[in-house]
């Protein structure tokens, strides 16, 4: 029997087969209360290989479905997203969500869908990838479905739990943390005409089954919104840091200038990010930016968005 995918809308979609049971799957939101996805996925792995099943529901309390008795790994997550992309699907264990390559500027506001704004590999050779969306899931590592019941493991080294009704529940928890930066202190902000972030040193894809981030070391570009009396701040959702401890990230702030000049500053938060206390939630603070004032407008309006001409300014925020 092979595997597929339903859409579920409060009515059964497909022609079921005589030998498929019933049961319900429930998402318990206790650890997410105000999340509110506009649909739920639940992947069915059978442990003894074959095809995955998968069913998506409308909102995001599940509902009632038919799978073949049978022991599966289980993967679920919002089905809502716009730049997640999946890999391996086939695979439990290799199962990983990513996003698409972009440019280092597309945090600027001006910024449309699928267009790129700059170069897509930063000076340092990490490639520019676009943020996730918030995302929440979770993984069971073992499901049986019988007759009587079913039994799960959570994660492997959890203990065995059995129940007499035929039900899955799913506590869906955050999977994407997110990153807030503040700059405040910044000098002459009024003749700013545009601006932008990027923060290095991040993970391009997320392992679902093991909620690890994978791959290599990428900049992600960020919005950047005046804030506040001489302040900028921005945020966004992410994979977390690359897996290798040893990089470094680096929060740099773009101006582009009336005058068309244009500068940059740049700060290492590698030690916030590190020592923050909630890696889901992380606060990254900076500031001490004194930008020059800008002169007259120059030319047509059009402003450089390639890698050239950048006045630099490394800001040591560990001394």
């Amino acid at each position: 029997m092979s595997g597929c995918s339903w859409i579920y809308d409060n009515h059964y979609c497909c022609e079921i087969n005589e030998e498929e049971g019933s049961f319900d799957v429930f998402s318990d939101w206790h650890e997410c209360p105000d999340a509110d996805p506009a649909g739920m996925a639940y992947m069915f792995f059978p442990v003894s290989g074959g095809e995955p099943w998968r069913f998506d529901f409308p909102k995001k309390d599940g509902g009632p479905l038919m799978l073949p008795d049978g022991v599966f790994h289980v993967l679920s997550f919002n089905d809502d997203t716009s730049r997640v992309l999946f890999g391996s699907e086939g695979d439990y264990s290799k199962f990983y969500c990513y996003c698409r390559e972009t440019g280092l500027y597309n945090g600027l506001l001006t910024a449309g869908p699928g267009e790129v704004i700059g170069a897509a590999v930063t000076e340092e050779g990490e490639k520019v990838m676009e943020a996730p969306d918030e995302m929440w899931g979770e993984c069971v590592e073992w499901f049986s479905l019988e007759a009587s019941g079913v039994e799960l493991r959570r994660k492997e080294d959890d203990p065995e739990i059995s129940y007499s009704d035929r039900i899955l529940f799913i506590y869906p928890h955050l999977l994407t943390p997110r990153y807030s930066y503040v700059v405040s202190d910044i000098r002459n902000l009024s003749g700013v005409a545009r601006m932008c972030a990027s923060l290095s040193g991040m993970s391009p894809s997320l392992e679902l089954a093991t909620e690890e981030p994978s791959g290599e070391h990428v900049t992600l570009p960020l919005a950047a919104e005046r804030s506040g009396d001489g302040e900028v701040s921005g945020s966004i959702y992410t994979f977390g840091p690359a897996a290798d401890e040893d990089t470094a990230h680096k929060l740099t702030l773009y101006f582009w200038l009336v005058d068309g000049n244009k500068f940059k500053y740049e700060f290492d938060v590698s030690r916030q990010i590190l020592e923050a206390p909630d890696k889901m939630d992380v606060i990254l603070k900076v500031g001490g930016i004194e930008l020059p004032e800008s002169g007259p407008p120059a030319g047509d309006g059009a402003f450089d968005v390639t890698v050239d001409g950048w006045n630099t300014y490394i800001i040591d925020i560990n001394s």
